[in-house]
């Protein structure tokens, strides 16, 4: 139960919206992009087995309504450990200067954020 306003009000009830093995196999496929030859390859915690989605995206330029050249959003989501996620974090660099993908700008933050908090959280390695 949860409240709205002080208004106890009954939590919904979830459904599954993928099979478990759809869900494995994408736990698989975001684990790759910490993996060599990903694109947020460099990030890593001893121990855990990480999983996430780097990205990149132009702004829009408000004086056009066209997609910016020189503007960007660099963005990482990932969440640990893989096999059974316990922890998801979202990093999110809006306009970044020395480079603009997600896997060099947002996924470092990543790795350090969870670096302290799954053990600080005592999330064991896995």
């Amino acid at each position: 139960m949860s409240s709205i306003g002080g208004r106890v009000v009954a939590t919904p009830a979830g459904h599954r919206i993928m099979s478990p093995i759809v869900a494995a196999q994408l736990r698989q496929m975001l684990r790759g992009v910490l993996a060599p030859g990903g694109t947020a390859s460099e990030v890593a915690i001893p121990g855990y087995h990480l999983a996430g989605k780097t990205g990149t995206a132009n702004k829009v330029d408000p004086a056009t309504g066209q997609y910016s050249t020189s503007e960007y959003v660099a963005s990482f989501v990932g969440f640990a450990p893989a096999e059974n996620p316990q922890l998801e974090t979202v990093v999110i660099v809006d306009q970044p200067q020395s480079a603009i993908y997600g896997g060099t700008v947002a996924a470092p933050a990543f790795g350090q954020i969870m670096g302290f908090a799954l053990p600080y959280l005592k999330i064991p390695p896995g």
